[in-house]
């Protein structure tokens, strides 16, 4: 694989010190998932990402909940921000790649959100016969 063809991409956000309805109207997205964390007042959110464009989907997270995600890092209501983005990668495989271009990267990175890349060991065939 040379192309970003994820599955799956989620912005997970940590050590979150606000509301959920504060947090999705901050950020301008809905968070999929809010639970409480060890920490007293901590939470965990989650916010899901469409894959049938990546490239645009990255670059259109950055535009609209960047900047206000990176004020969010600054003053400690979000303790971390990651960009989890998941490839399978086939049973039979012998290798694989993919290639985030940079200024996607770039636009994610300048608002404080780290990039973690996921890979699921799959198995082609299965996913075939259903």
């Amino acid at each position: 694989m040379s192309t970003f063809e994820p599955f799956a991409m989620a912005l997970r956000l940590s050590g979150v010190s606000i509301a959920q309805n504060e947090l999705d109207a901050g950020l301008r997205q809905l968070s999929v998932r809010y639970e409480p964390e060890d920490a007293d007042n901590s939470f965990y959110a989650q916010i899901d990402v469409p894959v049938d464009n990546p490239v645009r989907a990255v670059l259109d997270l950055a535009e609209r909940s960047g900047p206000a995600l990176a004020a969010m890092l600054d003053d400690r209501r979000v303790g971390k921000a990651v960009l989890d983005i998941a490839f399978d990668y086939p049973a039979e495989g012998e290798a694989m790649s993919a290639r985030l271009p940079a200024h996607a990267a770039a636009a994610i990175a300048n608002h404080g959100i780290d990039i973690e890349i996921s890979v699921y060991l799959t198995d082609v065939e299965d996913d075939e016969e259903d």
